[in-house]
């Protein structure tokens, strides 16, 4: 970020990630898992203080492919959400058009988990990108 200001292009980013972080807080919020349960009655909401934090945080240090990067943690989060609807649709015996959602959720988040840690690779597969990683950040004064 050279000039300062914060392009459509960051903007959709930080939207992207904010969502996610706090769709992740909120899983982590209802799972009812015990160390979370354990955790929130000590600190009530600071799961949803942790996730604005780390969507700067997310911002700052992963800007490079952070768009493709939130929309996989989207992905990933997807078929837990969905999965609450269909369980009481899914049928005891047979076959039902909902497991052909299931199946498709679960490639869904399969392919959010690849995505999260090769993002340049889902980018050219889509054809958006050129199919390398970013470059790291150079330190000031390198190269110079």
């Amino acid at each position: 970020m050279t000039s300062g200001k914060i392009n459509l292009r960051d903007a959709i980013a930080i939207v992207l990630s904010a969502i996610a972080w706090f769709w992740t807080a909120y899983e982590c919020d209802t799972i009812g898992i015990d160390v979370f349960d354990m955790l929130l009655k000590r600190f009530p909401g600071q799961l949803y203080l942790m996730a604005a934090v780390l969507t700067c945080l997310t911002f700052i240090w992963m800007r490079p492919h952070l768009i493709t990067r939130a929309v996989m943690g989207i992905f990933m989060l997807a078929p837990g959400e969905i999965f609450k609807l269909t369980r009481p649709a899914l049928p005891e015996h047979g076959f039902a058009p909902v497991h052909v959602l299931v199946a498709f959720l679960y490639v869904l988040a399969v392919i959010g988990m690849y995505g999260m840690f090769y993002p340049w690779k889902i980018e050219k597969a889509l054809g958006i990108g050129n199919g390398q990683p970013a470059e790291p950040a150079k330190e000031s004064g390198e190269g110079s």
